[in-house]
């Protein structure tokens, strides 16, 4: 079985978030799958199918499947590209378990980029000032964040409750064994702690073993929260990740604004492919 490893929200080798994508998926089971994606120790792999002219994908983290992300749909957008494409720019539809999404790729003078469209974001809901508190307690952030913005969950594929802070993204410290139960009450199910300031983010597993290096399924989200509280008037917006696993990351979000609502949020980075791999039959 081939295997293609790239890095996505870098234009460099070793840099932005890692990703393992395997081409030939078809016949592998959920548990195969699972056990690939655990072997190579990654947040998250793509695994790929052919469907006409278009592609399915099942994408799993090391504990389990995930309906949407981020940067494993970008890294195949290479993939594509570099298999299938003839011309700098190229388009592909990618079904998922639950939707199908659009992405573009675009290769020009040795820079390769890849944008996926998102889609009108949904705010599920505000926390209250005494919900919220339990979030960030939960985090070690025990003087309440940014008291000028709420908590709210928003998503674009994958609920994150965006969590305001004014900088400070250092002092995050897990108090509790496990964040799923505390997320779920509140219809999330990752936490994106966001610095309104910096416009930076961090964000785990829900047991705080694993930081996320770059994710692209929260900056969607992440965007729009800024866009809403007026954080922001620019239409493309910068968001910083992975200074604290040492893999700077650096994801871009442009802004779709129709008769002054927010119709669609497009992710993009670069890509950059790190090796092609064979596993042994």
């Amino acid at each position: 079985m081939k295997a293609k490893l790239v890095d996505v929200f870098s234009a460099e080798r070793f840099g932005g978030n890692g990703l393992t994508i395997f081409p030939e998926a078809d016949g592998l089971s959920a548990g195969e799958m699972q056990a690939l994606t655990r072997e190579m120790r990654q947040f998250e792999s793509i695994f790929v199918s052919r469907e006409g002219e278009d592609f399915a994908a099942r994408i799993f983290t090391l504990d389990e499947e995930l309906d949407f992300a981020g940067h494993p749909l970008l890294g195949l957008a290479y993939h594509l590209h570099e298999v299938f494409g003839e011309g700098e720019r190229h388009e592909w539809r990618v079904r998922l378990n639950r939707r199908t999404i659009g992405l573009t790729s675009h290769r020009r003078d040795g820079r390769f980029t890849a944008t996926m469209a998102q889609g009108r974001p949904a705010f599920l809901k505000t926390l209250t000032r005494d919900e919220a508190a339990g979030v960030y307690a939960a985090l070690g952030l025990d003087e309440g964040g940014h008291r000028n913005y709420p908590a709210e969950v928003v998503t674009t594929g994958l609920p994150y409750l965006i969590l305001p802070v004014p900088g400070g993204l250092e002092k995050v410290a897990f108090r509790v064994p496990d964040l799923s139960g505390l997320l779920a009450a509140h219809g999330a199910r990752f936490v994106y702690v966001l610095d309104v300031e910096g416009f930076e983010g961090r964000t785990w597993d829900n047991a705080g073993r694993v930081e996320d290096v770059a994710t692209g399924s929260a900056a969607g989200p992440a965007a729009a929260y800024l866009h809403k509280h007026g954080l922001t008037l620019d239409r493309t917006i910068s968001i910083s990740q992975g200074r604290f696993v040492g893999r700077p990351s650096r994801i871009e979000v442009d802004l779709v604004i129709e008769a002054a609502e927010l119709v669609d949020v497009r992710v993009r980075g670069d890509v950059v492919k790190v090796a092609d791999l064979a596993f042994v039959a």
